[in-house]
């Protein structure tokens, strides 16, 4: 993705994240009769199942590591310079840390599920849409994220090429 297009996906995102907040906000000044917390611990659900610390999270940490590994192979191949691999602390190490996310947002789920599912009906509209603003919100702080952290790792990578060269 091209930083252009993280941007118009960010900026999207943002808006739709504050209309449906305002809207949610509009709500609770009108008088409805659900309380507040369920609404935030859609965002909490959204942020711990679908965000960084999620399932995302793991699978991008992976995909980072498994990038950096061949791309350090190509371009130490192609210019003929090896880059020093054991003074580097690990990219990743987060995935941990995402996997006990999606584990709790996984429970939070079922939980308010077994609610929704046992009488709870009024409590699915403000889960959900409290997802929706977790979801809409991160989503344009990662994708613009994405972007500079595109550029940035082929920076360093070819930094650290020159400079090894030289």
């Amino acid at each position: 993705m091209n930083t252009v297009g993280a941007a118009a996906g960010g900026i999207g995102s943002i808006v739709l994240g504050l209309a449906l907040l305002a809207y949610q906000i509009g709500r609770w000044n009108g008088g409805d009769p659900t309380p507040r917390v369920h609404f935030f611990m859609g965002v909490v659900i959204a942020a711990l199942l679908l965000l960084g610390g999620g399932i995302l999270g793991a699978m991008g940490g992976s995909a980072a590591a498994l990038g950096q590994g061949l791309g350090k192979y190509a371009l130490e191949h192609a210019t003929g310079v090896s880059v020093s691999g054991g003074t580097k602390a690990a990219i990743t190490g987060g995935e941990k840390v995402g996997v006990g996310g999606a584990i709790t947002g996984i429970v939070l789920l079922m939980f308010y599920a077994g609610l929704i599912k046992s009488g709870r009906r009024d409590l699915a509209s403000p889960v959900v849409r409290g997802a929706l603003v977790g979801v809409w919100l991160g989503a344009s702080a990662g994708l613009l994220g994405m972007a500079m952290g595109l550029i940035r790792t082929s920076g360093n990578t070819i930094g650290e090429l020159l400079t090894s060269t030289l």
